[in-house]
């Protein structure tokens, strides 16, 4: 029985989910704590707009309790752009009350929006 509720406490992982949208732009994160202290970042953009090839690069941040972006990026046909990061987890992990916001910058426009947690 102690082997099993050990197991299981080792097991534990806590979840964050975060969306929203602007304008042009609607993204999606999702940030996973394991016990072994690893956090995964999975973030989605997607471009609202029916005309995909005239976006271009892309630049885009990710700001929460740490930040993450990309310059030169380019979307896949079918208008979306995709993440994805393991790492260590640092004093400036996600919790229950991070905050998220999300900036976009392509063809000289800049589109900035928060990310609520779901």
């Amino acid at each position: 029985m102690l082997a099993l509720l050990v197991f299981l406490t080792a097991c534990t992982t806590n979840t964050f989910t975060y969306s929203g949208e602007s304008e042009n732009w609607s993204a999606n994160l999702k940030v996973i704590h394991t016990s072994d202290d690893l956090e995964t970042e999975e973030f989605k953009l997607e471009y609202k707009g029916t005309d995909i090839d005239s976006v271009g690069e892309i630049t885009y941040r990710v700001v929460t309790s740490g930040s993450f972006e990309r310059s030169g990026a380019a979307l896949e046909k079918n208008g979306t752009l995709t993440y994805s990061n393991e790492a260590n987890q640092t004093h400036s992990k996600v919790t229950e009350h991070t905050e998220a916001e999300v900036t976009v910058e392509w063809n000289d426009n800049k589109e900035t929006f928060s990310l609520d947690r779901q």
